[in-house]
């Protein structure tokens, strides 16, 4: 019985160790044919897959508007040649501090081309305008007119058009009120077909102001004679055949009392008359501010500014800043300069081109 039992055992392991050969090549066959014939399997794992990423850069913050580090600026346009007015510059951002309470600094520029690129950039907070400088801007959006200045007695000034009275032309002017009769139609409308002298191409009084006056007027005038010099025109109007009629700015004075005029034309006043004249339609120099200026600090600069224009001292300190006489200043705004607009829309002007790109 313990023979058979022996045998039964080392049969029965004959025959598990064959299965296990058996098992073995036929699993090596199969492996070696999926490898031959299966395409690629991709195992996942549970490891995250890491993306190389550019590390972010910090962006600086900067300080309130107003404060130590980002001021309030002022855009003044001022050359080298004019120290005074740049030191002036400087003491009133003092002044303003004082009366604000916020940090300000007075930024000079060479020209308007610099001054606005830096406005555009928004590198400056509030700025002085001149009329087409602001016509400019405002069309772009980028400046909004908060305070006019009162130059020689008025915040506006006019033109008015000249000729020698032996030319025989009817005058819509009333000596003695200091104001035209009427409208600017039927007195200009006697210039058709005649000769101009204006002062230079590039005047808002002395070549825009009445080109756009007299289209509107449908008045065509012959080529105009540049004389550069209000002074010139005045002695072109006496002597005559140089041009049948002259136009000179008003209302903040008139070229004809010129002493160097009255010295030798005594009776030029007499001789030269004002045929008409128009109310103040182009505004002085502004002060303006960036549409992104917070509302609530532009108005308490609007305000440091009207009571620094009402003390002698202050009202000298703008001057001086400016180079510009500043008798006062008085909130306004952007309808202010639709009489301007109104005059200049038959020329269908390139303001970019000139107030940028003029010399």
């Amino acid at each position: 019985m313990m023979t058979h039992k022996l045998k039964i055992s080392c049969t029965t392991g004959i025959l598990v160790l064959l299965l296990i050969s058996l098992m073995g090549c036929t699993s090596s066959t199969l492996t070696t044919e999926a490898s031959a014939t299966s395409t690629p399997i991709t195992i996942e794992t549970s490891a995250p897959v890491v993306t190389p990423t550019t590390r972010p850069t910090s962006t600086p913050t900067l300080p309130p508007l107003g404060t130590e580090g980002n001021p309030i600026t002022i855009g003044f346009t001022l050359s080298p040649e004019q120290p005074e007015a740049v030191e002036a510059a400087g003491d009133l951002t003092f002044v303003l501090e004082a009366e604000t309470g916020y940090s300000v600094e007075s930024l000079i520029y060479p020209d308007f081309l610099s001054l606005s690129s830096a406005i555009l950039n928004g590198d400056v907070d509030l700025f002085w305008l001149a009329p087409f400088e602001y016509l400019y801007l405002n069309s772009i959006d980028a400046a909004e007119v908060i305070l006019m200045s009162n130059h020689l007695g008025v915040y506006a000034y006019g033109v008015q058009f000249l000729a020698n009275k032996s030319r025989g032309f009817r005058t819509y002017y009333d000596a003695e009120t200091g104001q035209s009769v009427d409208d600017a139609l039927y007195a200009l409308q006697q210039f058709a077909g005649t000769r101009p002298c204006f002062i230079n191409p590039n005047s808002i009084p002395g070549y825009f102001i009445p080109l756009g006056l007299l289209s509107t007027a449908s008045t065509p005038t012959l080529d105009p004679v540049f004389t550069y010099d209000y002074g010139a025109t005045i002695r072109a109007l006496y002597i005559q055949e140089i041009c049948d009629f002259g136009v000179s700015y008003a209302l903040t004075g008139d070229p004809r009392t010129a002493s160097e005029l009255i010295q030798f034309i005594p009776d030029v006043q007499e001789q030269v008359i004002i045929i008409w004249q128009s109310d103040g339609i182009i505004p002085n120099l502004n002060l303006s501010a960036s549409p992104d200026l917070p509302l609530n600090i532009r108005y308490i600069f609007e305000e440091a500014f009207l009571d620094l224009s009402k003390t002698s001292d202050g009202s000298a300190l703008l001057s001086t800043s400016l180079d510009y006489d500043v008798e006062a200043l008085k909130s306004v705004t952007n309808p202010f300069y639709d009489p301007l607009r109104e005059v200049l829309a038959p020329l269908e002007l390139d303001l970019e081109e000139i107030t940028l790109l003029t010399p």
